[in-house]
């Protein structure tokens, strides 16, 4: 039981940590959030090499070599420690450090309690516990709410400390930098994610800049990382029975690989399918993870949006020359002309269709980033009515808002499925387009016509 109860101490002290780190940069400041959460993976990552130091030496598989690492590595965690007390608040350190021996203790006695007659007496009946829930309800709330409303005093204390502090430096001649302040610290309708709150902890200095600037960059990077680990890990089951992780994945992919095949034939399909495929699933990925909570979907940066636009154009253009060659390329953007009428009209042709290629990675981005910058505003915004609502039905003690956005939970899910598949459809009938003539009309079907359609005319 020992190793399956540190185990499960682990666990609990992750969650908690990650929900104490929640609440005290809502109602603390961000600097104090990111202190108690490293106390907290700094204790953890201490308990775990201790466990390691231990079963490395008394355990029935010693391993002095691990055990001499473990030790090893604790020492230069009580390096990362020093470092630790030395730039974040040394109070919200210790009480990260504190959170998982609170949970041993807690989990100690919710075992005792738990093989106690005194619990069994009150599960026995359901009134009994519904009474001890009722009371414990009551408790929390008496305990939460004076503890909020403190809090809020000395938030509108601060403002009014720095509206005070403003007014000086305007009269003393300091409008023009108390207006680049008021710029920067302007109102925003969209949640703070993680890299928003390590740039506010770090403003000033070059990595709160540099996460300012690149934060749609950093989490396009992670999307990609965590789309690697998980084909990774997929990829490692070679078992004739694959395990449940690795069905999945194989689920999600089969559907795509059929798809684009249909869309571009047996000959075409399998050779695109790596880049098809693998554009929809990280749009699809960039998409979902705006829902997770303290993160952003990199799709919802016009940046990004183009840059994959910008990509499938050259990809695009590069599949045109090589199919057809340079020549056939440029036959293509003319318009194909066979008769003698349509060579007379290439010079009109020509820059009619270069100009529909360009617009192609316009309309690609802003139609992807204009739905999931919609999305986010959206459950921004409702978010934030239900925080607002809380004034009006005197509700101002509860630590969260009313969750006026879950609703819309379910649309973005669906938006986002919806636009990555259509960004990769219209990135296949693209490729399709520029395929020799006879395999188009031979492999066009179902929804050909209609992609097709719209690839011509992207603009609508």
């Amino acid at each position: 039981m020992g190793f399956e109860f540190l185990v499960r101490i682990r666990r609990t002290s992750l969650m908690a940590a990650v929900i104490g780190a929640l609440f005290t940069a809502t109602y603390a400041s961000y600097p104090a959030a990111i202190g108690f959460a490293a106390g907290a993976a700094w204790s953890l990552a201490n308990l775990r090499l201790i466990e390691q130091i231990v079963t490395g030496l008394t355990g029935p598989t010693r391993s002095p070599i691990r055990a001499m690492l473990a030790i090893l590595a604790n020492v230069g965690l009580l390096a990362v420690g020093g470092v630790l007390l030395a730039k974040l608040p040394p109070m919200a350190l210790a009480a990260g450090f504190t959170l998982p021996f609170v949970v041993i203790l807690l989990k100690a006695v919710s075992l005792a309690l738990l093989g106690s007659r005194v619990w069994a007496a009150i599960t026995r009946s359901p009134w009994r516990a519904m009474a001890l829930v009722g009371v414990l309800a009551v408790a929390a709330w008496f305990t939460v709410v004076p503890l909020t409303r403190a809090q809020s005093g000395d938030g509108h204390a601060r403002v009014a400390a720095a509206g005070t502090v403003a007014g000086s430096a305007a009269a003393q001649g300091g409008h023009a930098a108390a207006g680049d302040e008021l710029e920067e610290e302007g109102p925003s309708l969209e949640f703070d994610n993680l890299v928003t709150i390590l740039a506010k902890a770090n403003r000033g200095n070059a990595l709160g800049h540099f996460l300012h600037q690149f934060e749609a960059v950093i989490f396009s990077v992670v999307v990609a990382l965590l789309l690697c680990l998980v084909v990774w890990v997929a990829t490692r089951d070679n078992r004739l029975v694959p395990g449940p992780f690795r069905n999945a994945v194989e689920i999600l992919f089969e559907p795509v690989y059929d798809n684009i095949v249909d869309l571009l034939g047996p000959k075409y399909g399998p050779r695109y399918v790596p880049f098809l495929g693998s554009l929809f699933i990280y749009i699809l990925a960039m998409n979902l993870f705006g829902i997770v909570p303290l993160m952003k979907s990199p799709t919802s940066s016009l940046n990004v949006t183009f840059a994959l636009a910008l990509t499938v154009f050259v990809y695009v253009q590069y599949i045109a020359i090589t199919e057809l060659g340079f020549l056939g390329w440029l036959h293509h953007l003319a318009g194909s002309p066979q008769s003698l009428i349509e060579w007379l009209l290439v010079p009109l042709a020509f820059p009619i269709h270069v100009l529909g290629e360009v617009a192609k990675p316009v309309s690609l981005s802003a139609r992807l980033f204009g739905n999931i910058f919609g999305e986010d505003m959206l459950l921004a915004g409702f978010a934030t009515l239900g925080i607002s609502l809380m004034a009006v039905l005197h509700l101002s003690g509860l630590p969260f808002g009313l969750p006026l956005h879950f609703v819309f939970l379910f649309l973005a899910l669906l938006s986002s499925i919806v636009q990555a598949l259509v960004f990769a459809l219209l990135s296949t009938v693209y490729i399709l387009l520029m395929l020799p003539h006879e395999h188009e009309h031979e492999h066009e079907h179902g929804a050909g016509p209609v992609l097709a359609k719209e690839a011509h005319h992207p603009a609508h």
